[in-house]
């Protein structure tokens, strides 16, 4: 596959006289410019700081310059104590907080959205559907009754108000609408579930969270697996790809 010849960058080294080659650089796009960077880097760098993510297939002008200019976008974000991910067989790329564990006092750049017990059993079904569609190189979608169907099973025996219960699930729904996990299409209860959600909870994080889900439906569980983990906490939180505003 070919890529476009253009450079991110300007040329860095010094003209012929000795001092940078201020000429060299793109045009300026706005008056006082100082900018290096080629038009088309600073959209796909501007779009990766506002989030969600850049993806394939919703954004085709600036996924091929995340790809080409990987590195240098990578390089700029880094500069903002930020990592760059890119899954080019999904097709999404999007932007985490600097891995702080040598590292405490790194600012925290990205929003943590705590996530309560049905946003977190929503994130479970979303994933379940989402790797089964990849394992058959498919789209993930999802109508609102199967997610209503799949949710019931969490309305605990004493909750009578079916009403309140369904308005959590839509308060739900909305979150990961508005945290573009759930995408619209021309149907207005079906959703396409974005796979940058298999990025976000990897296995183990999910394994994790579906441990403390079971021992909260079953408190009986609790007892035969106290010496796993520290505590019966479902809560998780999801990052929210887009800086603090």
């Amino acid at each position: 596959m070919s890529l476009p010849s253009e450079s991110p960058l300007a040329p860095a080294g010094p003209a012929a006289g000795g001092s940078p080659d201020i000429a060299s650089r793109p045009s300026s796009l706005f008056p006082g410019d100082t900018g290096v960077l080629a038009e088309p880097t600073r959209r796909a760098l501007l779009q990766l700081l506002r989030g969600p993510y850049v993806h394939r297939e919703r954004h085709p002008k600036l996924w091929p310059v995340v790809i080409r200019d990987q590195e240098i976008l990578a390089s700029r974000l880094s500069d903002l104590f930020l990592c760059l991910t890119v899954d080019t067989d999904r097709g999404v790329a999007f932007i985490r907080n600097a891995d702080a564990r040598h590292s405490d006092d790194l600012p925290k750049v990205t929003r943590s959205t705590p996530l309560s017990l049905l946003d977190t059993c929503l994130v479970l079904l979303l994933r379940d559907t989402l790797l089964r569609a990849e394992t058959q190189d498919s789209r993930a979608f999802i109508d609102r009754a199967e997610i209503d169907d799949a949710m019931s099973v969490y309305r605990p025996a004493t909750f009578t108000d079916e009403a309140m219960f369904d308005r959590r699930v839509s308060t739900a729904v909305e979150r990961f609408k508005s945290n573009s996990v759930l995408l619209s299409t021309a149907e207005e209860e079906r959703f396409e579930i974005s796979p940058v959600l298999a990025l976000i909870f990897d296995a183990n994080e999910v394994s994790t969270v579906r441990q403390a889900i079971d021992r909260l439906i079953d408190p009986s569980l609790s007892t035969a697996t106290s010496g796993d983990t520290d505590g019966d906490d479902a809560d998780a939180t999801v990052e929210d790809e887009g800086v603090e505003r």
